[in-house]
């Protein structure tokens, strides 16, 4: 389906639950905060679209709970706490007001299946997913539990919420490191804002070193809007637009690139903004 300059073709279901449904598309249109990005080629997206919450900006707010968790685990990984990135890349949120209630967010597929066994079958021995510890460790000492809604409700054995590329048991009872953990909603994950707040103040110098300083103050202003968003200047608003725009504009340059001059590149269509109101 071509959309304005860009095109999005749906491609299947990708599961439902009591918050979201989520739909598998190829995209080169982004909306989200900032503007609309358009890309030379196709990116697999998930479009989770919510079900339970419908509230104005309810679209930017998941973006900004999964932009926040995604950073974070880059700064994990790149100071050597895990040895790679277990969260998808965030792309754009929807939230288009009264017209269409629509509230939607767009992050990277993670390719793979979820519902392994968290029991080697055969022996009862608990299955351990290489970097699993550290990456529900380190994440719980900032204030944010990644750990809760991984096991399937009607069967504690089963996992949920986590995609893995080759879920295949080694000898030592550890499956690979090829996983993300997935759906970042407040059924899914909670977030202890406080203390989140504290770690990003307290360890501001390490942060920023692994991050840089636009990430960093992207990462303080987001956990302010989470927070507090009637509480925010118009500046701090326009200044979190802006950031999350680059960091947008980078992690698609990452995937999509095209042919000649223009290659790598990505195209933001000015005058498609989409801003935080507040409510």
């Amino acid at each position: 389906m071509q959309v304005g300059n860009g095109v999005v073709a749906r491609i299947a279901d990708g599961g439902s639950g009591s918050e979201a449904t989520v739909k598998l598309e190829l995209r080169t249109f982004f909306p989200g905060l900032g503007g609309t990005i358009v890309t030379h080629e196709g990116v697999a997206a998930a479009l989770r679209i919510e079900q339970k919450n419908q509230a104005p900006q309810m679209g930017h707010m998941m973006f900004l709970r999964h932009l926040v968790v995604k950073k974070l685990d880059d700064h994990f990984y790149r100071s050597g706490v895990y040895l790679f990135s277990h969260v998808p890349r965030v792309f754009g949120s929807i939230s288009l007001g009264s017209d269409d209630i629509r509230e939607a967010y767009i992050y990277e597929w993670a390719f793979g299946s979820d519902g392994f066994s968290w029991i080697e079958l055969g022996t009862n021995e608990l299955i351990t997913l290489r970097d699993w510890n550290q990456f529900v460790g380190y994440f719980g000492d900032v204030g944010i539990d990644l750990k809760h809604d991984t096991t399937a409700s009607e069967d504690g054995r089963v996992s949920q919420n986590i995609v893995h590329q080759y879920p295949q048991y080694q000898a030592s009872g550890e499956m690979c490191c090829l996983w993300k953990r997935i759906d970042f909603g407040s059924g899914s994950i909670r977030i202890d804002l406080d203390r989140l707040s504290t770690f990003l103040h307290d360890q501001k110098g390490k942060v920023t070193t692994t991050l840089g300083c636009d990430r960093y103050k992207m990462l303080l202003l987001a956990v302010s809007y989470l927070g507090d968003r009637d509480a925010m200047s118009e500046f701090d608003l326009g200044r979190l637009e802006q950031l999350v725009c680059d960091y947008r504009r980078s992690s698609l340059r990452h995937f999509a690139f095209g042919f000649g001059p223009a290659s790598g590149d990505v195209c933001l269509i000015e005058g498609t903004e989409t801003l935080l109101r507040r409510s």
